[in-house]
């Protein structure tokens, strides 16, 4: 299988950093699963010019709000992975809500959803992953279309999108 899942199932980063004491942040997990199981939780982020953006949502989230870029690493910016043993699909999930995107037109926003299918998303909810080396990249099933960075950006507070091309994220603690 591919790396993400032996660091995931090892609960190790690609620095080799074990992921100890993050467990103490506010992560919500699912606790029934039909087909997956929870792993983390982690941090995703982009990098430009040295400033960190990571992958978050709105401090007082609700279902049906936009996923956004976050300058710092806290309850908001913390995922918890549904993955799929058998597949190269897992699901992103902060306190129980799912990225989602239901539309096919690129550019539209990730949103947050609750989780569907019994705890394992729905397709909408579902992402393949694709890694080389650190860059991991998410492609969504339903739609076919990648998790991303708008061209403009990134910057604080901008809504995460989708698109043809992928944008590059990669795993901290």
């Amino acid at each position: 299988m591919r790396r993400l899942i032996s660091m995931l199932a090892a609960g190790v980063l690609a620095g080799g950093t074990a992921l100890t004491g993050l467990a103490s942040a506010s992560a919500s997990t699912v606790t029934h699963r039909a087909s997956c199981t929870n792993e983390g939780p982690f941090f995703f982020n982009v990098t430009k010019n040295g400033a960190n953006f990571y992958l978050g949502t709105p401090n007082n989230t609700h279902s049906g709000a936009s996923s956004i870029l976050k300058p710092k690493k806290n309850g908001s910016t913390l995922w918890t992975l549904c993955v799929f043993s058998t597949t190269d699909k897992l699901v992103f999930e902060n306190r129980n809500l799912a990225l989602t995107t239901r539309s096919t037109s690129p550019g539209s926003d990730v949103t947050l959803t609750r989780v569907g299918n019994n705890g394992d998303g729905f397709a909408s909810q579902q992402w393949t992953f694709f890694e080389s080396g650190p860059i991991i990249e998410f492609q969504n099933v339903k739609t076919g279309l990648w998790l991303r960075v708008r061209n403009n950006g990134p910057k604080i507070g901008q809504s995460v999108t989708t698109g043809f091309t992928p944008t590059d994220w990669t795993i901290t603690t």
